[in-house]
């Protein structure tokens, strides 16, 4: 195998301010809903396509309308995303969904992360699935 000589590359650069994370809907609304009653997170911005939503500051979750994004929503059971919440509140969450009807009331914390979180998901009003869980042995 032949070894090809690279060019060097600067060093990355130390800062980075943000990171949205797109999903993609049919009914924003219904999506907007969810994240922000739900969820509770603060809209940042809202437009008729698209609402960002704050997880944290410089974390935020981007809905965006199947119809002006520039995605459309993936079809069937797997969305091919995940957003993954870690919380040390991990039961509260979990009473909350179930209080509200967003899992089935036997729904209950499992092990994840091979035996190193405690953890459940579930799907939001586009099929994406959204983890919460808790570290046991934080890395």
């Amino acid at each position: 195998m032949t070894d090809f000589a690279r060019p060097p590359i600067p060093a990355a650069p130390q800062a980075i301010d943000g990171a949205i994370l797109f999903f993609y809907y049919d009914d924003l609304d219904a999506a907007a809903y969810w994240y922000h009653e739900l969820l509770g997170l603060d809209i940042l911005m809202r437009e008729e396509w698209l609402v960002l939503l704050q997880l944290r500051p410089g974390c935020t979750v981007g809905l965006v309308d199947a119809i002006e994004g520039n995605h459309l929503p993936p079809r069937g059971g797997n969305q091919g995303a995940m957003l993954s919440i870690e919380t040390n509140q991990i039961e509260a969450w979990l009473e909350r969904f179930k209080v509200a009807g967003h899992c089935p009331p036997d729904t209950s914390l499992i092990s994840g992360c091979r035996g190193r979180t405690l953890e459940f998901r579930v799907r939001d009003p586009g099929g994406y699935m959204v983890e919460f869980f808790h570290w046991l042995d934080r890395p």
